[in-house]
Order: C-alpha cells, then sequence, then structure tokens
C-alpha cells in the first residue's frame, strides 16, 4: 500500500516544512479507490514520534481575521466562523492556504459521501440512528448559517480577491463575490469533518462549549479512521504531537482513530462507514423502528407506556451490538415494560429501581413472569426479525432507485452497505439469541 504521490501532496509538503510541520517516517499519499492517507515510509516503532505539527500551523479562532470573527461573535459557533472563513478563503495559486485547501475534498466528493447533501428520498431512507443523527446537524448548520446570512460578509472582501480585507470591512464596494449558502455549506462540512479537538485556556474560559474547541492542523487531517487503536493525539502549547500506537512496517498505511463511534454517526459526521461491519468494534444498530410500535400497540396503552418509560429516563436509543445480542440495557427496560402491560406495572417498577426480575415473585411465579429474561429474548428475536426485513426491504428500495435516476452511484452505494452491515448484525445478534452461534 505504497500509494502514490501527485504534484499536489508535492505541494503539500513544502507548505508544511515553511509553517514547521514535521514528518518522521511517514508520508501522505493517494490510495487507490480511498482518496488520501498517510503511509509508513520505513518500518515505525512503537512510541515513535511520527508528526508535529506546531500552534502556528493551525487554523483556529485565533487566525480568522478580527474583521471575521468580530462579526459573527455571538452569532455563530466557532465551527460556523472558521467555515465562514474557509469559504471566503483565496484558493487562487497565491493564496496563503491554497496548497493545504488543495487537498481538501472537493464540493462533488462531499456530494457524494455527505447524507446532508444527498436526495430527500434517500435521507428518508437512512437508519433511524443515522436520521437522528442528520436532523441534528442540519439544526447546527442552519443556525450558523443564519448568522452568517445576516452579517454580510461581502462586505468585507475587495473588488479583486474574495480575500478578507481588514481596512475595508465598513467600505461597501460593488461586485465583490457573494458568500453563498452552497459554497458555506461545503465549508461547513469540511471543517465538520476535519478538525481536532483543541482548547486553551482562553478559548476555554471564554467558549465553554466542548464544540467550540477545535482546531485544523495541515497534513494531520489526511489521517484515517481506524476503530482499533491507530497513532496516540496529544497537544500543549507548542502544538499537536501523534505518536505510534504500536510497530508500523514500511508501506501500511497509519491511521488515528476519530472516536469510539458507531458507522451511523461516521456517515453522517465523515462520509463514510467502516466495512465490514466487524472492522468496527463500536458499531451499534438502533431498534427503534422495531421497538417502538409494540410500545404503541400494547394494551396498557401508549400514552401510560410513554410515561412510564419517559419518566424512568429510557424513552427511546435502544441499540443492539456484537456483545449485547439481547440489546442494551435500555432496551432491556422498554421490552419489560411491553411484557408487563397493566398487571405487572408494579413489578416494572421494582425492576427498574433495581429489583431484578421479580425479587418478591416464588422461583416458579418467577418462571412465568413476563419480566424473566427468557420471555424478554423472545420478544427481542421478534424484533430483530422484523429488522432484518425492513433492512432487505430498504436495500430493495435502493436499487430500485437506481432504475429511477434519484441518488449517484456512489450515494445509493454507501447508503445500501450501511444497511448491509445492519443486516449482518441483526443477523448475528438472532443467532447468538437463538444459540445458533
Amino acid at each position: 500500500m505504497a500509494g502514490v504521490v501527485d504534484d499536489t501532496l508535492s505541494e503539500l509538503l513544502q507548505y508544511a516544512a515553511k509553517v514547521g510541520v514535521e514528518l518522521t517516517g511517514i508520508a501522505p499519499r493517494r490510495l487507490p479507490g480511498r482518496g488520501y492517507g498517510i503511509v509508513a515510509m520505513r518500518d515505525i516503532e512503537e512510541g515513535e514520534t511520527v508528526l508535529v505539527v506546531p500552534t502556528r500551523a493551525l487554523r483556529t479562532l485565533a487566525t480568522v481575521p478580527k474583521a471575521l470573527s468580530r462579526r459573527l461573535d455571538g452569532e455563530v459557533s466557532v465551527h460556523g466562523i472558521l467555515a465562514a472563513h474557509l469559504a471566503l478563503d483565496d484558493r487562487t495559486a497565491g493564496g496563503e492556504f491554497a496548497a493545504w485547501d488543495a487537498v481538501l475534498p472537493t464540493a462533488a466528493d462531499l456530494d457524494a459521501s455527505m447524507p446532508l447533501l444527498w436526495p430527500a428520498e434517500l435521507q428518508a431512507m437512512l437508519p433511524s440512528a443515522a436520521r437522528d443523527a442528520l436532523s441534528k446537524q442540519r439544526a447546527k448548520l442552519s443556525r450558523d448559517w443564519e448568522g452568517v446570512a445576516r452579517a454580510k460578509l461581502e462586505e468585507m472582501m475587495t473588488d479583486d480577491s474574495p480575500q478578507l480585507d481588514q481596512a475595508k470591512v465598513d467600505t461597501p464596494q460593488p461586485n465583490r463575490p457573494k458568500l453563498d449558502r452552497t459554497a458555506y455549506v461545503h465549508a461547513w462540512l469540511l471543517v465538520n469533518s476535519r478538525t481536532f479537538y483543541y482548547a486553551t485556556p482562553r478559548t476555554t474560559s471564554t467558549r465553554p462549549q466542548r464544540d467550540d474547541h477545535m482546531a485544523m492542523q495541515p497534513v494531520a487531517d489526511l489521517f484515517n479512521h481506524t476503530a482499533d487503536g491507530g497513532c496516540r493525539v496529544a497537544f500543549g502549547p507548542a502544538g499537536f504531537t501523534f505518536v505510534a500506537d504500536r510497530r508500523y512496517d514500511a508501506g501500511v498505511e497509519v491511521p488515528i482513530s476519530y472516536g469510539a463511534h458507531a458507522d451511523d454517526a461516521l456517515l453522517v459526521e465523515y462520509g463514510f462507514v467502516l466495512a465490514p461491519a466487524a472492522a468496527n468494534r463500536w458499531d451499534e444498530v438502533c431498534v427503534d423502528d422495531a421497538v417502538l410500535p409494540r410500545l404503541a400497540v400494547s394494551a396498557a396503552g401508549s400514552a401510560s407506556l410513554r410515561d412510564d418509560l419517559a419518566a424512568a429516563g429510557f424513552w427511546g436509543r435502544y441499540m443492539v451490538d456484537a456483545d449485547t445480542p439481547a440489546g442494551c440495557y435500555r432496551t432491556q427496560v422498554a421490552l419489560r415494560r411491553i411484557l408487563c402491560g397493566t398487571a405487572w406495572r408494579a413489578a416494572w417498577l421494582r425492576f427498574v429501581d433495581g429489583g431484578g426480575e421479580d425479587v418478591e415473585a416464588s422461583d416458579g411465579a418467577r418462571k412465568n413472569s413476563p419480566l424473566a429474561q427468557s420471555r424478554v429474548d423472545d420478544l427481542m428475536a421478534t424484533c430483530l426479525e422484523d429488522l432484518a426485513v425492513q433492512a432487505r426491504s430498504t436495500l430493495a428500495q435502493i436499487d430500485e432507485l437506481a432504475r429511477t435516476a434519484i441518488g449517484s452511484d456512489s450515494q445509493r452505494a454507501l447508503l445500501a452497505c450501511r444497511w448491509r452491515q445492519i443486516e449482518a448484525v441483526v443477523d448475528q445478534a438472532a443467532a447468538q439469541l437463538a444459540g445458533t452461534e
């Protein structure tokens, strides 16, 4: 996996050297069919520092021109301010960040991979956890864009360049390029998917929200994600360091971890999934689509069940993964509420309070109790079958969309990949419950 060097990467490395970035034993490469990545140029030993990015090389709130940050401060998140700066950046050959910007994903790249930009028909077919994540992402973007649009940032640009001109902040000038929503969304998604957590005493005091602590950094943003290990990342007053977590042989890819993310989160926030499903030990599948309808039709009445679960803090977000085929604890609580109905509600409340399956029942009665694990497992198996049917049905619908030309091939392929992952997780969980695996 040596990868390919092109002129774009050569220019990036020249830029990185000028701003003090130090690479040791690694280099960015174009990986066939995968975009860019970081590859070991020689054998690397565990504990070696492979990359140093000094503070002066970072793009943070502190590097945004004051004319811009002051106009947006209080209206827009740090994420949104960085996106505005990126969107207004001079990307011509002489631009300050031109060599860095040249390796960022293009608008076409983002359109292919980011669900935010997909047709509504494909967005509606996302798994429930991905739909929820997309809804939250869309709300964050809308708040930032509304603040940027009100600021009329085109008034801060010179006649002949989209670069910010501090001296002309309040001087209206005709024929300037405008920052439209399409360009801003592109920049916002780049910031969303390519920043690192970064905080200083000043930002921590002035911007206490964790989401506002971020920085972009050259070369480091080309590391790909792994769910297991990856280089250890640390930052301090001097900047960022990346240290090998294990030995890497020459020619292999050197990754980092973006965090303990399920594939629905990776899809919405970063535009990819880890395939096959077993590659992501953090992956999980939301079973709300199978559990919530059963709460609605339960004999106890939907309002009663929802009120009980909400009051106990257990409404929604029911998950299953490779280690919990019977569902997470939230799922176990919800399934028992369905089984208990009205007659066993008091026993369910004792269970929620930590009383086990039914501490007051005899051994014989406990076996027949709706709180019994065997009863819960049977109901979970039925829910898993419903999800398997949903996955297969959705995959068939995605194939049908190809004949109607809705979405691009890459968009549909990525969506289908996620549903195949879900199908695999659900089938594996069902087999474990049945004792066939």
